[in-house]
This record gives C-alpha cells, sequence and structure tokens, in this order.
C-alpha cells in the first residue's frame, strides 16, 4: 500500500507540476512576458516572391521616376557643406549659381572643405554608400548624388515592400496598399529631398521602414527578429538623421515595447535606441557645426516667431530676460544679415539668453502663444512643398529655380485644403488616427493585420507630434522643417483609414446580423485560439 500511496502522490505531483508550467506559459503568452521568439522558421517561396515582386516594382517605379527624362533633387539652401565637407567635396556647379536656383550631382573634392565644421547626421551612412556605389557605377566626382538617390530609392522600396507584405493576405490588397505607400514616398513634397544634401532624406525613409518594423513585432519568430531589426535600423536613421528629429525616439521606442507585448528583447531595443538618442544630443553640444545652427535656430525662433512686431514687443523681450533695444530686431531671423541679432553690440552679452530653455520658459509662461505659434507652423506644414529650391541641374534645360510635379496626389489634396486651417486640420487628424489605431487594439482578439496596422498607426501618428513641435517652438518653422511631421501624417493617414473602414464594416455586419451570445458549454469556432484557463488560487 505504501508503494502505491507513493507511485499515486509523485503522479500527481508530476500532473500538477505540468499543470502548473502550462498555465504559466499561458499567463505570461497573454501578458506578453514570455519571450516572443518561437521556432525560427524561413518565409516560404511564395512569401519571397511576393516580397521580390513588390520590391522590384517599387524600385523600379521610384528610379524611372527619379531618373526620367532627368534626375530630380533640391537645390542647396546653403546647408549642404555641412554635410558633404565631411566627404571632402563640393558641388561642380559649371559656374552657375550654387544654391537655390539648381541642384548638382556632382561632388568633386575640393581643400575649401578643411576648417568646416561637418554636422553629424545618420545620412552620412547612405552618403557612404552613395560614395561606393559612384565609383561602382561609374560616375563622375568623389561623390555623385544620383548614386544617394539610387540607395534611398533602394531603401524605401524595401520598406514598401515590409509593409505591404506584413499588412495583407491577398495578393490584390498586397498590390493595392504597396501602390498607395508608393505614392506617398515618391511624392513630389518628400522625394526631391531624397537625392539633395540634406539629412531629412535619411529621416523620410527611415519612417517607411520603422512602421514596416513595428508591423512585424506582433509575430513569433523570424518575422519577430525582422520587426526588431526593421525598427532599429529605422529609428536609427530617424533620430540621428538631425538634433530636430532626436525627439521621435519617444514614440519609436515606446511602441516597440507595447507592439513586442513588453518582451525583455523588445524592452532591451528600446533601451539601447535610447541611450543611442541620448549621446547624439549630448553628442551635439560638443559639435560645433551642431552648436552654431543651435543658436541659429534659437534666433529664428525669437525673431521669428516670438518677437514678431505683431503684438507688445518690449514685454516679450522683458520676459525673454533680452534688452527692449532688440526691438528693432522684430521680425527678422538669423539670415537677415545686416541687420540680424548677431550683429548687435550687446550680443555677446545676451548670447547665452538665446537657447531653447529662455524659449520653453517663456511658451510655459505664456500658453496661448503656444497656440498661436502652433498655428503659424501648421500653416507653413499645410503648404507642403519648399517652392524657393529648384528642383533640375542646369543640363536639363530648365529655366533657374523650375520645380517638377510628376507625382503629386498628397500635395494636391493638402494644398486643396481651405488655407489658414492649420491646427484646426493636423489636431484633429491626428486625433482621428490616433483614436482609430487604440479603438481596433481595444478589441478582443483583432485580427492579425489590424493589430500591425493599428501599432504602424499609432507610432506613425506620434511621429508626426514629436516632428512637428522641435521646429514650431524651438526653430524657424519652414516648409523645409516640417517634412517630417507630414510625411509620418502622411504614412499613417492610409492606414488608419483601412482600420476606420474595416470597423464600420463590422459595424455594418453586426447591426445586420447580430451575433447569439455564446453559453457556457457550447463548443467554440474552429479556429478560435483558446488559452488554457489558469486553476483556481
Amino acid at each position: 500500500m505504501a508503494k502505491h500511496s507513493v507511485a499515486g502522490s509523485a503522479r500527481s505531483s508530476r500532473s500538477s507540476s505540468r499543470s502548473t508550467i502550462r498555465s504559466t506559459i499561458n499567463r505570461r503568452s497573454r501578458t506578453g512576458q514570455w519571450p516572443p521568439f518561437g521556432p525560427l522558421t524561413w518565409p516560404t517561396r511564395t512569401q519571397v516572391r511576393s516580397w521580390l515582386a513588390i520590391f522590384g516594382a517599387s524600385l523600379v517605379a521610384l528610379l524611372i521616376r527619379f531618373l526620367v527624362p532627368s534626375p530630380v533633387s533640391m537645390a542647396d539652401n546653403g546647408d549642404g557643406a555641412r554635410l558633404l565637407c565631411g566627404l571632402g567635396a563640393r558641388p561642380a556647379t559649371g559656374g552657375h549659381a550654387p544654391y537655390l536656383a539648381y541642384s548638382y550631382f556632382t561632388y568633386l573634392s575640393s581643400p575649401q572643405c578643411r576648417g568646416i565644421a561637418v554636422y553629424p547626421s545618420a545620412e552620412r551612412v547612405l552618403l557612404d554608400a552613395a560614395r561606393l556605389l559612384t565609383l561602382v557605377l561609374g560616375l563622375s566626382g568623389v561623390v555623385n548624388l544620383i548614386a544617394l538617390g539610387v540607395v534611398t530609392c533602394a531603401v524605401a522600396a524595401a520598406g514598401i515592400a515590409w509593409l505591404s507584405c506584413a499588412l495583407t493576405s491577398t495578393a490584390r490588397a498586397r498590390i493595392a496598399l504597396a501602390c498607395v505607400l508608393w505614392l506617398v514616398v515618391a511624392d513630389a513634397t518628400f522625394f526631391d529631398v531624397y537625392a539633395a544634401p540634406y539629412s531629412e532624406g535619411a529621416a523620410l525613409v527611415g519612417l517607411v521602414l520603422v512602421a514596416a518594423g513595428v508591423a512585424y513585432l506582433g509575430r513569433t519568430g523570424t518575422g519577430f527578429l525582422l520587426g526588431l531589426t526593421l525598427s532599429a535600423v529605422g529609428g536609427c536613421l530617424v533620430f540621428l538623421a538631425k538634433e530636430q528629429y532626436v525627439l521621435l525616439a519617444v514614440p519609436i521606442c515606446a511602441t516597440i515595447v507595447l507592439a513586442s507585448r513588453r518582451s525583455v528583447a523588445g524592452i532591451a531595443v528600446a533601451g539601447l535606441l535610447l541611450i543611442g538618442a541620448g549621446f547624439y544630443a549630448h553628442g551635439q553640444l560638443a559639435s560645433p557645426a551642431a552648436r552654431e545652427l543651435n543658436r541659429q535656430y534659437a534666433v529664428d525662433s525669437i525673431f521669428g516667431q516670438i518677437v514678431t512686431g505683431h503684438d507688445n514687443v518690449r514685454a516679450d523681450l522683458s520676459s525673454l530676460g533680452l534688452p527692449a533695444s532688440w526691438a528693432r530686431y522684430a521680425g527678422t531671423n538669423y539670415w537677415s544679415k545686416p541687420a540680424a541679432v548677431e550683429y548687435s553690440p550687446q550680443f555677446r552679452a545676451y548670447r547665452g539668453r538665446l537657447s531653447d530653455l529662455t524659449i520653453a520658459r517663456f511658451l510655459l509662461t505664456h500658453p496661448l502663444r503656444i497656440f498661436q505659434i502652433g498655428q503659424g507652423a501648421a500653416d507653413n506644414a499645410l503648404r507642403m512643398r519648399v517652392s524657393y529650391l529648384g528642383s533640375y541641374a542646369p543640363s536639363a534645360g530648365h529655366p533657374a529655380g523650375t520645380l517638377e510635379d510628376r507625382v503629386g496626389v498628397v500635395t494636391s489634396i493638402v494644398t486643396s485644403l481651405p488655407a489658414g486651417l492649420g491646427l484646426f486640420w493636423l489636431v484633429p487628424l491626428w486625433s482621428v488616427m490616433a483614436g482609430t489605431a487604440l479603438l481596433t487594439l481595444r478589441r478582443r482578439r483583432p485580427a492579425r493585420w489590424r493589430r500591425d496596422a493599428a501599432m504602424a498607426t499609432l507610432c506613425l501618428t506620434g511621429c508626426s507630434v514629436a516632428a512637428f513641435i522641435p521646429p514650431a517652438y524651438f526653430a524657424l518653422a519652414t516648409t523645409k522643417h516640417m517634412l517630417g511631421s507630414n510625411m509620418a501624417t502622411a504614412l499613417a493617414f492610409p492606414l488608419a483609414m483601412a482600420l476606420l473602414g474595416a470597423m464600420v464594416r463590422d459595424g455594418i455586419t453586426e447591426t445586420s446580423h447580430p451575433r447569439e451570445p455564446v453559453l457556457a458549454g457550447e463548443p467554440v469556432l474552429a479556429g478560435e485560439p483558446v488559452l488554457a484557463e489558469e486553476p483556481a488560487q
């Protein structure tokens, strides 16, 4: 009897242990504590062929849009040397004016770059790849920006393919989504930056990779690892592109944690990205080019957006801790030479007051001005196109300053809105997109594509707001500085509309065919995932 009793006790103990392990796995799967790696399975041939087809078609279409009948870019506004002098290169202008009117693609080695402070940017990664491709393709110059355009188009096409394959299950839906995303990426508002001497190009294509990565983070195994990789690479391209995009690390990292169900790997990657963003922001303080740019931004914000001459100028200067005699500089900016404030005899004494901290204190004590300044910035954002920088090289035969507009669906839609809407359009739009994503995530067991699309929408909407704040309040809110916010909004909009359409369709279906409540003891429909219940405590 003792032996039977011991054996029965052992079996009972093993059964209890298995039940405990099973309940622990189920509990951690529900709460997201269990590492979501799973078995590393390779994609099927059909999935690979589908990705290659969308990537190839998107890339070919982007290259045709870039090169036919002549290459397009955005003319240098004078900032190009901060980036390209890191490669020791200056543009070959052929005797034409170097700025504003024409784009130049050939950059030659130049001793003039010695001593010029170089701005740290993730765009340098794309430029290094372009320099290598310049040699491979036999293009002229140390680095040719046609090669930069090819590299950027390839990254964007890969992002389109990954995002389209992540959110669709049929070939028809996949092609439709890829076409919509292509129209956003190829829109003239954004496209000219891809082969231009600016850091915005890295941020814009990085947003596409981030959206694609977030859409895979809800998977297991290889899909999860792909999502982490795309999110990390895209995030680095975005918030290491330039200082005004560092704030985007917050919504990107928060979404990585949430989309990965608070897994250890997701938290680790998000933490590393935040640390990298912090080091980049700290390194900006040590960079001469970045310090000069920060001072320029502060002057632009204070005298271009706060002390404008349309209100009590002397009271504003007093609140900012600046001399009343500087009222003469109201409405100017850093480039208003020789009438800019940096030529004032008192500039050296008050230079320390021209900072983000001074601006933040003013805004916190003048809340009404937050809306007024934001409204002006939003109006600039809704203009979409940078209209004073030419798109063509002199060899294209177009007049100086000509803008290309071969693809402009997004631009046409936005610029058709009534003038002056500003925040009265952007804030409700952001709210609807974020609200749609949150309502989708609150549903019980939403379809996988809906959850993935909702996470991508939520991330992009957060990026839209985060990219809006720095140029709107701490720099000069030019249309060019709003490109990151506009790109994130344009990418989020079709995803949010797809989710909203699915919710409306569900509502119509439930109204026409209401579901019967499932009673206790009734079988669950086939295909419904069921988690084992935890034992009662």
